[in-house]
């Protein structure tokens, strides 16, 4: 479906057609208005970690909470929140959302590998403040231990008050020492509050 994007209308000449039957211009003008702002105020963007290579991995020690680092200066934005501006969804390591209590589908993909056979990791996303982790999902390395396995990680998310001032960190605790590399996180909005109230 596209934006709406006929020219705006002007009423015309009334006719016997009963008023039930009527649609004026300012009715269609504003359901074209409507349409399309909720275009301008929902899309993705994707960041793709430039510096965890496979010749350079992140490393995540055993039972420790370690943010997740992506620094890319040139993320994908061909599907950006018009609304959003010269925004980011991702700045300083965190998820930054546009507005409190829009909703975004938050997927994670990333290459690791674990010291130890039965290894595992906890990945949660921290807003801090009184509220801290707001989700934790755990994981297993189902290949054994040193053996290269991927994983994609997807989790749907509201930004409240306390989210849309903090941002959001995605933390990796492991069970044991853990590498990480080529990592890529994209963000998308899906609904835009201020559209509904």
């Amino acid at each position: 479906m596209a934006k709406v994007t006929f020219t705006d209308k002007v009423d015309s000449i009334t006719n016997a057609i009963p008023e039930i039957n009527k649609v004026d211009a300012t009715t269609l003008n504003e359901l074209k208005n409507s349409i399309n702002a909720f275009y301008d105020a929902i899309g993705w963007m994707s960041y793709e970690d430039t510096v965890n290579t496979e010749l350079n991995k992140q490393s995540l020690p055993e039972d420790i909470t370690t943010t997740i680092t992506i620094v890319d200066s040139s993320p994908i934005e061909v599907a950006k929140p018009i609304a959003f501006g010269d925004g980011d969804l991702w700045v300083g390591n965190k998820i930054t959302p546009m507005a409190a209590f829009d909703t975004y589908i938050v997927r994670i993909d990333f290459k690791a590998s674990i010291s130890a056979v039965t290894g595992y990791f906890d990945i949660k996303l921290d807003i801090d403040g009184e509220i801290g982790e707001i989700l934790t999902r755990n994981n297993t390395f189902p290949k054994g231990a040193n053996v290269t396995q991927s994983f994609s990680i997807t989790f749907n998310i509201y930004a409240g008050e306390t989210f849309l001032t903090n941002g959001g960190e995605i933390k990796i605790r492991p069970s044991d020492d853990m590498l990480i590399w080529d990592k890529v996180v994209m963000i998308q909005r899906v609904y835009a509050r201020s559209l509904f109230v």
